[in-house]
């Protein structure tokens, strides 16, 4: 009897630490369902325009972590581009979306300035107003930084990162140590029972 008891004990007992077992969640972007908007504050230019587009970083991002303060940076996540001639200054909005571990988005703005001679030779800086974070309906928060401030040198192109930093990990649904301590009181009581009427 006893040795039931201390096994029923011991069930529950390893049963308590699997409840608490986690996992560390996938996060995917969807470029798809995301977005990035420019707009042209003020200029001294002939035709100047600056876009911003998800780079290659972007288009496959699809991450876990490996502990609760993981963290990646992404160098290609931004493409700009600009043209025209003369210089300008532009706000910046980006909104981002996940397809996973469930869907959820987050939003981030900025500003900046340009100088370009005809998309030959640029150069300017941006810097982020705001870093977002991403709360998922399962649990988890990722924290977004984008790089900043950036220069462009020949041409009229540059690519600009961002960094992702773990997240909490997420419960995994197991039974309870409380389930499988009462189903083992269960047993016990049972076994008591059934030893009186034998008797």
């Amino acid at each position: 009897m006893k040795r039931f008891v201390v096994a029923a004990l011991l069930a529950a007992g390893l049963g308590g630490g699997a409840a608490n077992a986690a996992t560390y969640p996938t996060f995917v972007l969807d470029t798809d369902a995301s977005s990035i908007s420019t707009n042209i504050t003020g200029s001294i230019c002939l035709s100047c325009s600056i876009t911003g587009n998800f780079a290659s970083g972007a288009q496959n991002f699809s991450w876990t972590p490996t502990s609760p303060t993981d963290s990646i940076f992404v160098n290609d996540f931004f493409v700009w581009d600009v043209s025209g001639f003369g210089g300008a200054t532009f706000d910046v909005q980006v909104d981002l979306a996940f397809s996973d571990p469930d869907a959820a988005s987050t939003s981030g703005s900025g500003s900046g300035f340009f100088k370009t001679f005809f998309g030959k030779f640029s150069g300017g800086g941006l810097w982020w107003t705001s870093t977002p974070s991403v709360t998922f309906a399962q649990g988890s928060v990722l924290d977004v930084v984008f790089e900043g401030p950036s220069v462009l040198g020949w041409g009229n192109s540059v690519e600009t990162g961002a960094t992702f930093t773990g997240a909490p990990i997420s419960p995994v649904p197991l039974p309870s140590a409380g389930l499988l301590l009462l189903g083992a009181l269960g047993g016990v009581g049972f076994a008591a029972r059934r030893k009186r009427r034998a008797a």
